[in-house]
């Protein structure tokens, strides 16, 4: 069955009567799922997402103003099954009811806008001298993306593809859709007919793009080139020996470049440099950070040496210290210096909420009083071979924690 969507993908508003409306349950939470006897809301297929709208049941004799005062249903979903367009509803819908659907046009024209040019970008990088052959696609909620069975795609293969779509673009070819009566008929044999299910029965959809291209599909789509407006083709990536070619088509590019733009006015208040200059200031800095980063790893287990030394001179049954970062550095360093002590030594490092700690000493000692440390803390932990470390929340158990140490190494 062909859907009014398919019929009229510019129709934004539609009248129709309600055939099923059943209530779905899934734990807490339930919605209705409405069947219609035809639908201007199209049921997700062809890598294009469904559309969104709202149903309101009609009411004859009320004017356009006093419409605006009648119950909104959501529509958020809508799927094809065995044929049949099913609404997934927020309210229940009486049957039999007349019901009158807009459809959220900003999303619809927005997803023909990128089929369309997808169907466009597919046919140009199918021909010569390009030869790339559509895998799949993907219309995703930002940027779109085909896959194509090329291991490379090179910047100025790209952007000799860009030119050429955009030319085409720009000559406003009509895009036709063509409806035939069943998959056997002579007028498909020029079209791209690929996915068709063997059990396929019914009436088939082509879209022509005049001269360039004729592909069996589902969705909705514009009925010129012009409407796209424009593409703009973004960066690659590899998947399987393929490369997938990322884009944005019609009022896509603008937010795109009005969040280049964006981001661009920041980094010109961060940097205090032009664009041109941004990726040398930005490999200057991320070199300059490396440098700083080894030279406080340097600095922290100099400071981690000293403190060991300072605490092997205690007398003290029990050598305590706090750093109020978590500094793997230090840790590492100030455990190696008094890894020979012969005395139980407690590393607390953190900040109120989030705080860690590591128990050295002797082996059978450290076994004994790990998880009552651990308890003491408020905390969990586990080790062995003379070495027991954990996680806990309150700076204020500290005290009492190496007040239990001290007791217990007595």
């Amino acid at each position: 069955m062909l859907f009014k969507c398919q019929k009229e993908p510019f129709l934004k508003d539609f009248t129709s009567k309600v055939i099923s409306c059943t209530e779905v349950k899934k734990g807490k939470k339930k919605h209705f799922e409405v069947v219609l006897e035809d639908t201007i809301l199209f049921a997700e297929g062809g890598g294009q997402p469904c559309d969104y709208g709202i149903l309101r049941i009609a009411t004859s004799g009320v004017s356009d103003i006093d419409k605006l005062q009648l119950e909104n249903i959501s529509v958020t979903n809508v799927e094809r099954r065995e044929g049949v367009a099913v609404h997934t509803a927020n309210k229940r819908i009486p049957e039999n009811s007349v019901v009158e659907m807009e459809v959220d046009w900003t999303r619809r024209y927005d997803h023909m806008q990128q089929h369309t040019g997808q169907h466009l970008l597919s046919a140009i990088a199918e021909q010569e001298p390009y030869n790339f052959k559509t895998v799949s696609w993907n219309l995703g909620t930002t940027i779109c993306h085909v896959e194509l069975n090329t291991p490379t795609l090179s910047d100025d293969t790209k952007f000799e593809l860009e030119r050429k779509i955009n030319s085409l673009i720009q000559q406003g070819l009509p895009v036709i859709t063509k409806v035939f009566p069943s998959k056997d008929d002579e007028g498909l044999s020029s079209a791209h007919t690929r996915g068709l299910p063997a059990d396929h029965t019914g009436p088939i959809r082509v879209i022509e793009i005049s001269g360039i291209d004729e592909n069996m599909c589902c969705g909705t789509h514009l009925t010129s080139l012009a409407q796209i407006q424009m593409i703009k083709l973004l960066h690659t990536e590899s998947k399987r020996g393929n490369t997938l070619l990322y884009f944005v088509c019609g009022d896509r590019v603008s937010k795109t470049l009005q969040t280049a733009l964006e981001i661009q006015t920041k980094l010109n208040s961060l940097l205090s440099s032009p664009p041109e200059l941004f990726a040398p200031m930005v490999e200057k800095l991320s070199k300059d950070s490396k440098a700083h980063r080894k030279a406080a790893e340097k600095l922290s287990e100099e400071l981690a040496i000293l403190h060991a030394r300072d605490l092997l001179s205690s007398s003290s049954h029990v050598l305590v210290v706090h750093r109020p970062a978590l500094d793997s550095e230090y840790s590492l360093a100030v455990q190696r210096e008094l890894r020979d002590a012969k005395r139980l030594f407690l590393l607390t490092m953190g900040e109120q909420g989030a705080l860690q700690f590591v128990l050295r000493g002797p082996s059978d000692l450290v076994d004994t009083v790990g998880k009552g440390l651990a308890a003491k803390l408020g905390g969990k932990g586990g080790g062995r071979d003379g070495k027991f470390q954990g996680k806990f929340s309150d700076l204020s158990l500290i005290p009492e924690a190496v007040k239990y140490l001290e007791e217990q190494s007595r």
